[in-house]
This record gives structure tokens, sequence and C-alpha cells, in this order.
């Protein structure tokens, strides 16, 4: 493969819901260039770009990955997404460096949940829908073109009709230039178009006319005159809507059949990374502003790195697109957020699992680097006196938590470094432990990630591991007030030990802080010195409750009285006794159960208002509030108790099909009902 330039190079997202043929078409398309001489497929486990046991395994893709083909004198870099939307870290990596998107949607009727989610996460790039799957007996391709028209309106231009023949595609008509062709081998032929496809037509050229028109004011005004548009017109029209976002090519085939026509249209619609339009917006550091940059081979070499990949083996490895200049194999780079130098012994193109070497690559284009020492994913290299910073991929915050426990004593003393491996490549997992539970608790995006996470610990780092649920952080408080005196008096050979308090407990609803407390002795019947023991006794005693043994929140204690001795009494003769009257009092005063409540905002399709609200119904939740956003969306608010919300990523996709998608932070504490405090207290 011969080196491209950035007026050569372009990017391309290929998305679509998990099933949908995105890795069988990549693998045509990769054949069809000559990348590779012969086709693998998903039930025999050889496609290029799924390669890893766990995507074998699963016959769908987990990890993205780079195919870049050659067609008519360009390189596109296709990325290969996977569907399944626990991998969408997967998805927002690879759009962060793609300038267009190859949606998927299967022929048959509906648009499928996937289809609806790559529209809206690839809404400010240029698209195009192939429709796959023209074979199925259950495709219906005009119904298909309908709803993806009622869906998105006057973008959708499709420039396709098949000719079929015994549910076998054998051509097509390009209704955009009323020619027919048909297919001759791995050419096409001129073709008659079919009479009795007229009547499917005609509707299409006034969908593509009506979409052109738009285009321009021009062509606006030749269109209302009932004027017809010229091949050229038409050309120059779609190349322009598309990049400018206005259009959406639809096309149709399978996935064999149709692939030339992919590949010719994503060369003649999509932008060259080098286009102006692909500027983007970066932080100058030696100017300190921002300034805007196109992929730009004249200016000194900068990277992005997008994606990294760890393997036991080979170590790191490090996907990036060069933003701008010229990189080359042997050179050094400058990380600007850790301040070091990097040397770039060895540069790759990825192929799928294979890394090729190369001497150069330039702006535009996406590569690979193996053991960097100090660089991550979201870091910019750049070369010495010039320094910048893309902006870092805002990637989707986890919420999905479960408690990670190794299987063994051998894993666990690997199971930490095997972790921070996976983190270093998922930024969508996180891992924290939590020293109030003991518990090593790992988030993600839902239950397959989690699933996949742990076969990708055993599978790349032999380490085996089990998942378990998360304890609840309750919290104990007191409902009413009570004043309680204690004595601690203890006698052994030499001095004693003696102290006595009278403390005030009263509940003050303040759940940011454990204790509040205060003193009102009079008289000195109880020396200040004593002040901080009788504190540290507090102390030590809020970390325990009365009912079930969680910490205390909430609570002020007044010394009001007590009594001392001259030669038994010291500091830890009051912590003891404070200790004692925390214990003597805390039941008297109403012991109460906290439970930590979440606010949440979830974002869905208003079709699925009803079924969120009823969902919410069964988890003691209080909807606050919704919004209505725009494209047929809605945010509701809610409240809701964190135990019944725990799996709150698993029982929004399965609402609404994967479309949903939620935040949620700690809201505050609140009392428990009878129900939870019988169950926590009786465990």
């Amino acid at each position: 493969m011969r080196t491209y330039h950035a007026n050569e190079i372009g990017n391309v997202a290929v998305l679509g819901h998990s099933g949908c043929g995105k890795t069988s078409i990549i693998e045509a398309m990769a054949y069809r260039s000559g990348l590779i001489k012969r086709a693998g497929t998903i039930n025999e486990g050889n496609t290029i770009s799924d390669y890893s046991d766990e995507e074998i395994n699963r016959k769908s893709s987990v990890n993205l990955s780079i195919i870049p083909v050659e067609w008519n004198n360009c390189k596109i870099n296709l990325i290969d997404v996977p569907g399944t939307f626990d991998f969408v870290g997967e998805c927002e990596a690879a759009l962060s460096v793609c300038e267009s998107a190859l949606i998927i949607d299967p022929a048959t009727p509906g648009i499928s949940a996937g289809t609806k989610q790559a529209m809206y996460k690839a809404r400010d790039k240029a698209k195009i829908i192939y429709i796959n799957g023209l074979d199925n007996p259950n495709s219906d391709y005009p119904t298909k073109l309908q709803q993806l028209k009622d869906t998105y309106g006057k973008v959708i231009a499709p420039i396709q009709v098949p000719i079929m023949e015994n549910n076998k595609m054998i051509g097509y008509v390009n209704v955009a230039k009323m020619e027919g062709r048909i297919f001759d081998g791995d050419h096409t032929i001129p073709g008659d178009i079919p009479e009795d496809l007229m009547d499917e037509i005609l509707p299409i050229k006034e969908m593509i006319d009506e979409a052109v028109a738009n285009t321009s004011d021009e062509l606006l005004e030749k269109y209302i005159n009932e004027e017809p548009f010229t091949k050229d017109e038409i050309s120059l029209a779609l190349r322009q809507g598309v990049m400018s976002k206005n259009l959406i090519p639809v096309l149709c085939g399978t996935d064999q059949i149709g692939i030339q026509i992919i590949l010719n249209s994503m060369v003649a619609f999509f932008s060259a990374a080098g286009d102006m339009s692909n500027s983007l917006i970066v932080k100058n550091i030696d100017k300190d502003e921002e300034e805007i940059i196109g992929f730009d081979e004249s200016l000194p070499a900068s990277i992005f790195i997008f994606k990294t990949v760890a393997d036991p083996f080979v170590g790191r490895t490090s996907l990036f697109k060069v933003v701008t200049g010229t990189v080359y194999s042997g050179s050094s780079l400058y990380n600007v957020k850790e301040k070091e130098v990097e040397k770039i012994s060895k540069l790759y193109q990825p192929i799928g699992k294979e890394l090729v070497p190369v001497d150069c690559l330039h702006a535009g284009d996406i590569g690979a680097l193996t053991k960097l020492s100090y660089s991550k994913t979201n870091d910019t290299l750049c070369i010495a006196g010039y320094q910048i910073i893309v902006p870092e991929i805002e990637f989707s915050t986890p919420y999905y938590g479960k408690a990670i426990v190794p299987v063994g004593k051998s894993n666990e003393e690997k199971i930490a470094n095997a972790i921070n491996k996976l983190l270093e490549e998922d930024l969508t997992l996180k891992f924290n432990s939590n020293s109030e539970t003991k518990q090593q608790c790992i988030y993600g995006i839902g239950d397959i990630h989690l699933d996949t996470m742990l076969n990708k610990l055993k599978n790349k780092f032999k380490v085996e591991a089990t998942l378990e649920d998360i304890k609840i952080p309750y919290r104990e408080t007191i409902k009413k007030s009570v004043t309680q005196r204690t004595r601690f008096k203890k006698q052994s050979g030499g001095h004693g030990q003696f102290g006595e308090v009278e403390i005030t407990f009263e509940p003050t609803h303040n759940y940011d802080e454990s204790y509040v407390f205060d003193e009102k002795v009079f008289g000195g019947a109880v020396p200040k010195s004593y002040f901080p023991a009788v504190e540290k006794g507090l102390a030590e005693s809020v970390k325990s409750g009365v009912l079930a043994g969680y910490p205390v929140l909430g609570i002020k204690a007044t010394l009001v009285d007590g009594s001392y001795h001259t030669v038994d009494s010291s500091e830890m003769a009051f912590k003891t006794a404070t200790m004692m009257c925390f214990k003597e009092a805390i039941p008297k005063a109403s012991p109460a159960l906290l439970e930590p409540y979440m606010k949440m905002k979830v974002i869905v399709d208003e079709a699925y208002t009803g079924d969120i609200m009823s969902n919410f119904n069964t988890k003691r939740a209080r909807v606050i509030g919704s919004d209505v956003l725009s494209d047929g969306l809605i945010k509701i608010v809610a409240e809701a108790p964190m135990r019944e919300v725990m799996n709150y990523a698993v029982d929004l996709r399965s609402i609404t099909q994967g479309q949903g998608v939620f935040e949620m932070e700690f809201l505050d504490y609140e009392f428990a009902s009878d129900a939870v405090v019988r169950e926590v207290v009786n465990k």
C-alpha cells in the first residue's frame, strides 16, 4: 500500500445494529479492493476485523478494528464498530477520528434501534445508509425507504432501486441518473429499466429531486418551475448535500452484491480528511489560545491517540490519527500533557490484528505505535516546538457496577495489574476499592460489558474472577432527642479510671456530616481539657450504629454535665464514658435506617415515556419533572433509592431496545421503609 496524502484519505465509521452485517460488508469491501485474497465469514471466525477470541465466540464485534482499503486512488480507513450498546466507548472513539459514517440497516421493515442510535451518534457526520439483506425473503425495500423518509425527512435521498429476479438482486436502477445497471461478474453493464419498476422508481426519483432542490436556492427555483435537473447538477448537488450533512444517500444490496457501489459512493460523496470542512478546534499551548486547524501536512507533525490496546505479550498498542504534518518512523514526539518525549522507533499501519510497518504517515491518516512509555488514550503528541492539545473524547459514564472477586489466591495477586491494563484500553470501565464494604468495584455500561471484561481477564491475562452485587452503603440516624448520663469507673492496682458524662443526643437531619459536637457545661463539672476526649469518643462511636452496624449520620451531641476525679480521670476514661453513653442513649432515641437516594436523568424517545414512568413506579421512585427535547426526545428527572436502580442500565436497555441514555448521581439519604429495615437488620 502506497503512502497517501490528506486529500486522498477518508476515515469512515461503519455503524449499525448488532447482526446487521457490518463485519461481512467490510470483509467484502476488503476482498473487492484487493486487500485480502479470500473473504472470511462470521461463522468460520476468520474475518479480518473480528479476530479476538471473544468476538469469534460471540460472533459479533466487541472492539473497533481498522481496515484500510484502496479504491479509485483513494485510501479509505474503514473502522468496524461494535453494534452492541454496551460497547459504546468503541463507537465514541471511532467517531472522534472519522469524518463520515456508513450506516448499515437491515432490509426488513422497521427502523432498528441500532440504526436510530447510529444516526444519532453520527448526527454531525456525513452519512450514507446501506440497506443490507435484499436477498432476505422478508425484505421490503419500498417500505423501508418510506420509513426512513418518515423518520428522517427530506434528507433521505435513495439513489438506487434494486432489480430483483427470483429473490436475487441482479442489478439496480441509478434513479438519480435514471439508468439501469446489470451485474456482470464483478462489474456492471448498462441495462434497460424494467417497466414494472417504474411505479416504484418515480416516487423515489421525486424524493431525490426534492432532496437535490433543497441544496440551493437556484435548484429549488428550477424544481418549482418543473425544469429537469442535469446529471452533473444532480451529482454535484448530492456531493455538496452529503458534505454539508443536508443529504443522506441510500444504497441497497447484500453483503456480497452492491459492494462496489458502496466503495464508489464513499469516494464520490464523502470529503477527504484534508478538506477544510473537517477542521477542528485545538488549544495552542505556545500561544495559550484556541485555534482552528485542518489536517494540514504543511504544519509540524502532531498525532492524537484515540484508542489503546493492551496485550500481555505485545504490550501497549496505541492507535492514533495524524492531525498535522507527517510522522516518520525513527522520530521523537513530545507528549504535551505528560511533558515527556516518546521515541517512535517503528510506525505501523493497522490492518485488523496485523501491524504493517511503514516509513511515514501523513495528516488525516490512521496508524499505530507500540510500547509507548508515557502516552495513553486522549493524549496529543507533537514535534518539539509545536505544542497543541486536541480536545479529549468524552466517553460515556459507566453506572452499572458489580464487585469483582478473584478466584483463588493466585488470581488475587494478578488481578490488580490485569484490571489496570483493561482500564487503559477501555475508558468506559471504572474501578475503585470501597474501604467501607471491603469490596473491589468495577463499573461498566451494562451486563454484557462486564461479562466481556471477565472473559478478557481470563483469555488475555489468565486471571479468573466472578462478579457479586455491590453492598448498599446504608446509614443510621435518630428521630428524637434523648439525654443520657453514663459513668465509667474502673479500679485496679495503682491509679483507677473515672469519667462521667451527661450528653444530649438530637437529630440534625443534615446527612452531609456524621455529627455535630457542642458543650454546655457549667461550673467546671467536666474540665475543658477533657472536651477533645469526649469528641474523640463520639467520633469513634458514630462509625457503627445500633441497628445494623452502619455508620451514623445527622446527630448533634451536646455535653451538658458530668463529673471527674482529680487523680483517676483521664482522656481515655472520658473517651470510654462517651462511647458507653452513646450505646446506651441511641436505642432510646428512635434509631432509624437511612438508605441512599439517587438523582436520575433519563433521555428517551417520547414513545417510551409511559414505560419509563411505569418502571419508576416499581422502584419506589419519585418523578420530579420532564422536559420535551428536540428530535422527539424527552428528559425525565426522578429520584430513586440506590438499591432499586443499581441495574438500571440493563433495565433501560430492555425497555427502550438500547435507545435510552441516563445519568445518575448521589442525591441524599432518606428514611428507609419498614420492609427495607426488616430485610437489612435481619441479614
